[in-house]
């Protein structure tokens, strides 16, 4: 399962507040991030996010959650997304979300990270 472990990141209230939805297009690829949500108990980020890779679209959920001493971001666990290199530098976008607000990587199995 493709994830980064963060730690020293912001609030994920601080993350939600200053999301903007981003849009990459390289030839016949599209990778979007669409939009935030922040959980009412502010322990969570859901990003909605979108890739087109070879003809096949996939919607999926990237959950940011802040655990006591780091904060992990990774694709829900409940809905199935295969794992393809559009997936995998999606989640490595908002890893670095986290760590220019101020955050610092402490490991991940993202190659783009």
């Amino acid at each position: 399962m493709p994830h980064a472990v963060i730690t020293g990141a912001p609030p994920l209230e601080q993350i939600w507040r200053g999301f903007e939805p981003q849009q990459e297009v390289q030839g016949s690829e599209v990778r979007n991030l669409q939009g935030a949500y922040l959980r009412s108990d502010r322990t969570q980020l859901l990003v909605l996010a979108l890739v087109i890779e070879l003809g096949v679209t996939q919607r999926f959920l990237i959950v940011v959650e802040q655990k006591k001493t780091s904060t992990v971001v990774r694709c829900q666990l409940h809905h199935p997304v295969e794992k393809t290199a559009g997936v995998k530098a999606l989640l490595a976008r908002v890893a670095r979300l986290l760590i220019e607000a101020g955050g610092s990587l402490e490991k991940t199995n993202l190659p783009d990270l």
